[in-house]
């Protein structure tokens, strides 16, 4: 009688280090990913990981995640006037990791990101695009 109960704990126990192991393989293969975005470095990639996930579908757009990430422009207009556009609230930790990703991926030659301050006014509101724009890159890298 007891040996069927140890069988199915240990079966258990190996199922569940099998999907472990795959699930930390998989985290740090998309860490590896997220390095390559220009201004994304390892612990940018890691805050990224640990807020986001690996696991895409709870976002079926990169709008929604830019929504939850309080990184996707308000937009409040009355009367044909543009009134404040103030981004909305999110998570602190990845809004601030993207920023500083950004600040840095503003300082790069020649790529995408740099490009984005030419046509933008102003740093703060440029920052947040290019911020926005590399939550976007992550989401299609986690994602496929």
């Amino acid at each position: 009688m007891r040996k069927p109960a140890a069988c199915s704990l240990r079966c258990r126990t190996t199922h569940f280090r099998y999907w472990s192991i795959r699930r930390r393989h998989r985290r740090v293969v998309s860490v590896g990913l997220l390095k390559t975005i220009p201004g994304v470095d390892e612990i940018t990639a890691a805050i990224l990981g640990a807020e986001i996930g690996v696991n895409m579908n709870q976002f079926p757009t990169p709008g929604h995640l830019a929504s939850g990430a309080g990184l996707c422009p308000g937009n409040n207009e009355s009367a044909g006037k543009r009134l404040s556009g103030a981004t909305r609230n999110g998570s602190v930790w990845l809004r601030r990791a993207l920023c500083q990703a950004a600040w840095a991926a503003s300082r790069t030659q020649k790529t995408y990101l740099s490009a984005l301050l030419i046509i933008r006014k102003g740093k703060k509101k440029t920052m947040v695009a290019v911020a926005h724009t590399i939550l976007v890159i992550a989401y299609h890298i986690i994602k496929n």
